[in-house]
C-alpha cells in the first residue's frame, strides 16, 4: 500500500498519512511532532490507535515498538502482515536469536560522542532510575541526590577504567571490579590483594595502555587510579557498602536470566537497524516479565532515541530521512524524565513518539510531579481522546479551549397575596436576559460518553483529537479546535 500517491517527494513533511476528510489530514509532520493516546481501560484506545500504527506501517517507517502487554506482539505482527512488512520485524524475545550488547555498542560506535565514558553512564543511570524506583527508593533532594551521585561516580570510575586498560566494556566485569576494588588503604598496600584483585591487575593494565606519550588519556588515568586507590578506599564502611549493594540491584537484572544472554554478550541487532525500516519489538512484556521486562524495554528505548538524535537531515535538496516511531502502549510503564528533552528535538532527526495511557495521572504517578508530565505532554502536540472519567476530562477541555457564547436565561415566578380585600391571590414576573459567557469547546461530561467499541456501539469507537496550533473544518464555515472521529473496530 502507497500512501505518497502525490507529487511529493517520499517523505516530505506534508505527505498524508491518513486522511480525515474536508480537507484535515494526518501527516507525516504531525507524526514527528509526537502523538499521545488518552483513554480508560474498554475504550477503544488501542484499537482506534491503529490507524496511526496501519499508517505508519505502510508508509515504510521503521520503529521500535515496547511492550506491556502480552499481546502486543501478534497484535503488530497482524498489522504488518496487513501492511506487507513482515519481513521486516524484528522479535527481540527472551529465547530468540538477536542480541543487543548495548554498552559493548556504545563503546566501539564511531562518531564525535563514540566511546566516551559519560554516554555510557548516562545510559547506566537511567537504566538505574528504573530498577531504584521499582525496588521503592524515593526521589527528589538532600540524602538521595548524594547516594544517586555517589553511583554516578563510581560507574563513571568502572567504565573508565575499563576503557583505559582497552578491555571490552560490560556490566559483569564491572561487577568484578567492584568486588575485588580495596576496602582500606591498607589492602592497597598488600602484596596478596595486588596478587589476586581484578581490580589490581585492569589499573596495572590500565597503567600500560596510558604510558606517557597522549597526556589527556594518562591524566584520566590518573584521575581513575586515585579513585580505587584513594578515594574508594578511604569511605566510611556505611557508605561504600550502600553504593556497592545500589550498583549490584543495578547490576542484577541483566546477569541472570533473561538479560544476561540478551544484553550481556554479543550483538545481533542494534537501534540503527529501524533506519533502513527494521521494526523491532521487544517481546519481553512488563506483564510477564515485569521488572525485567521494564529494564529491557527502557534499555532499548534509551539506546533507541540516543541513536535517533545523532541522525542528520540529508543535504540533498528534497531528500528527507526515513522517519522512525518510537510505540508506547501502557506508556506510564516506559516513561522517564528524559523523554521530554528527546521530544523536544526529535522532529529535526526523523522521531515520532506515540504514548498511549489511561490518563494523565498515570504520568504523574510515575514522573512524580505534574509538571514533569505537561513539559512531556506539551511536546506530544497531536493528542487523541477516547472515552473516559476524572481529571484527565477536565484537563482535556481545558486544553480544547473555551469559546463566547450568547446565552439567554429566561426567569418565571410567581407569588401570593393573603390579603382580604384582595381579588387576586397570584402574581406573576417573567424576564428575559442574554450575556456573553465562556463556554469549553466541550464539556468535560462529554467524554465520558463517547463511543467505545463492541457490539453494543455496533463496533464503533469514538476519539476527539486535538493538534497544537490547527483548527479543523467544523459546521458551515466554523473552525474548531477539535474533531470528533469515528473508528471501526471491524
Amino acid at each position: 500500500m502507497n500512501l505518497f500517491s502525490s507529487k511529493l517527494p517520499i517523505y516530505h513533511p506534508q505527505s498524508v498519512l491518513k486522511d480525515y476528510g474536508k480537507g484535515d489530514a494526518f501527516r507525516i509532520v504531525d507524526a514527528l511532532c509526537g502523538v499521545s493516546y488518552f483513554g480508560a481501560t474498554g475504550s477503544g484506545k488501542t484499537s482506534s490507535a491503529k490507524h496511526l500504527a496501519i499508517a505508519y506501517l505502510a508508509a515504510g517507517f521503521g520503529g521500535l515498538v515496547l511492550c506491556a502487554k502480552k499481546e502486543e506482539r501478534r497484535q503488530w505482527e497482524q498489522w504488518a502482515l496487513e501492511t506487507d512488512r513482515t519481513k521486516d520485524l524484528i522479535i527481540f524475545e527472551a529465547l530468540g536469536k538477536h542480541l543487543f550488547n548495548f554498552l559493548g555498542c556504545e563503546a566501539s560506535r564511531s562518531g564525535g560522542g563514540g566511546g566516551l565514558s559519560m554516554n555510557m553512564v548516562a545510559l547506566v543511570m537511567a537504566i538505574s532510575s528504573v530498577i531504584t524506583n521499582s525496588a521503592g527508593k524515593s526521589e527528589g533532594g538532600g540524602d538521595s541526590q548524594f547516594w544517586e551521585g555517589s553511583l554516578e561516580h563510581l560507574t563513571t570510575n568502572l567504565v573508565d577504567l575499563m576503557l583505559l586498560a582497552g578491555l571490552p566494556v560490560s556490566l559483569l566485569l564491572m561487577r568484578s571490579i567492584l568486588n575485588s576494588a580495596p576496602q582500606n588503604i591498607a589492602q592497597v598496600n598488600d602484596p596478596k590483594w595486588q596478587e589476586n584483585s581484578v581490580c589490581a591487575a585492569i589499573l596495572r593494565e590500565a597503567d600500560k595502555n596510558t604510558s606517557p606519550g597522549d597526556e589527556d588519556k594518562r591524566a584520566d588515568f590518573e584521575e581513575c587510579r586515585n579513585y580505587w586507590l584513594n578515594e574508594y578506599p578511604n569511605l566510611s564502611e556505611k557508605t561504600r557498602s550502600i553504593i556497592t549493594l545500589t550498583f549490584s540491584m543495578l547490576v542484577r537484572p541483566f546477569i541472570t536470566r533473561p538479560l544476561r544472554r540478551l544484553f550481556c554478550t554479543e550483538t545481533t541487532i542494534q537501534p540503527e537497524s529501524t533506519f533502513d525500516g527494521k521494526i523491532i519489538i521487544v517481546d519481553l512484556p512488563i506483564q510477564e516479565y515485569r521488572l525485567a521486562g521494564r529494564v529491557a524495554n527502557i534499555a532499548w528505548k534509551q539506546c533507541f532515541q540516543a541513536a535517533v538524535l545523532r541522525r542528520m537531515q540529508p543535504a540533498q535538496k528534497d531528500t528527507y530521512l526515513r522517519p522512525v516511531f518510537l510505540w508506547a502502549d501502557e506508556a506510564q510503564n516506559h516513561v522517564t524524565k528524559g523523554d521530554a528533552e528527546y521530544q523536544a528535538v526529535a522532529r529535526s532527526a526523523g522521531g515520532c513518539s506515540i504514548f498511549l495511557t489511561q490518563n494523565r495521572e498515570s504520568y504523574i504517578r510515575t514522573l512524580g510531579d505534574a509538571n514533569t508530565v505537561d513539559s512531556l505532554l506539551g511536546n506530544l502536540q497531536t493528542k487523541f481522546f477516547c472515552q473516559n472519567t476524572g481529571e484527565t476530562n477536565e484537563w482535556a477541555s481545558k486544553l480544547l479551549g473555551e469559546r463566547w457564547l450568547n446565552i439567554t436565561s429566561t426567569n418565571a415566578s410567581q407569588g401570593k397575596h393573603d390579603h382580604v380585600h384582595s381579588t387576586e391571590n397570584t402574581s406573576h414576573s417573567t424576564s428575559v436576559s442574554r450575556s456573553d459567557q465562556k463556554r469549553f469547546y466541550v464539556e468535560p461530561s462529554v467524554f465520558t460518553t463517547l463511543k467505545r467499541g463492541g457490539e453494543i456501539n455496533n463496533f464503533q469507537v469514538h476519539a476527539i483529537v486535538y493538534k497544537g496550533g490547527h483548527l479543523f473544518a467544523g459546521p458551515g464555515t466554523e473552525k474548531l479546535p477539535y474533531k470528533l472521529l469515528t473508528f471501526n473496530q471491524r
